[in-house]
């Protein structure tokens, strides 16, 4: 039997690769672990205005529970702005649905008018929707209703109406006083 033996210096050398070999497999394992770790990690993208309205009726209904028994989510309207009825908000909102009716709408003349009203953010008294939803009684009778949410600028829910009430409340500031400071959080 022969047994093989290096030179001092070749010994050293090869002990040499072995710890980078080592050394490297060590750091591309580490690397592979953080891009696993960051990979996993995923950003909530924010949300945006009809979301965050949605977000809050729902908690606002589960937080009136007993007045919404079995509460079931069936449509959502369309989040609308309300502004304070001026002869400003009235000219360019009475312009800007006049525009959106007509056959074939101008568009550029619908952006222009949505970004005049953006600009007049101080007469901004918050938001509407119209929501349809069903709900349960005691009796076991499922009922349809459908109920105009009002938002104040913040997204807090500030009162229900039922919806043929629209022709009461249109531009009316006094429906935007929140209920309490806590009306959006759960209990």
């Amino acid at each position: 039997m022969y047994v093989i033996s290096y030179p001092k210096k070749l010994n050293f050398i090869m002990m040499k690769m072995l710890k980078i070999k080592i050394g490297t497999i060590a750091s591309i394992c580490i690397i592979a672990a953080m891009l696993l770790s960051c990979k996993s990690e995923t950003k909530k993208e924010p949300m945006d205005s009809t979301q965050k309205a949605l977000v809050t009726i729902q908690k606002w209904v589960e937080n009136h529970s007993s007045d919404y028994p079995h509460y079931t989510p069936m449509e959502f309207g369309a989040l609308t702005p309300r502004y304070k009825f001026n002869s400003r908000t009235h000219q360019i909102l009475s312009s800007l649905e006049e525009e959106k009716t007509k056959d074939t709408p101008n568009w550029r003349l619908i952006d222009s008018l949505q970004l005049l009203l953006d600009e007049n953010k101080t007469d901004l008294l918050g938001y509407t929707i119209v929501h349809r939803f069903t709900t349960k009684a005691l009796n076991g009778e499922v009922s349809e209703e459908e109920k105009i949410f009002f938002l104040d600028t913040l997204y807090r829910m500030v009162t229900v109406l039922n919806a043929d009430s629209w022709d009461l409340i249109m531009d009316k500031e006094l429906f935007f006083n929140p209920e309490t400071p806590d009306s959006n959080e759960q209990k």
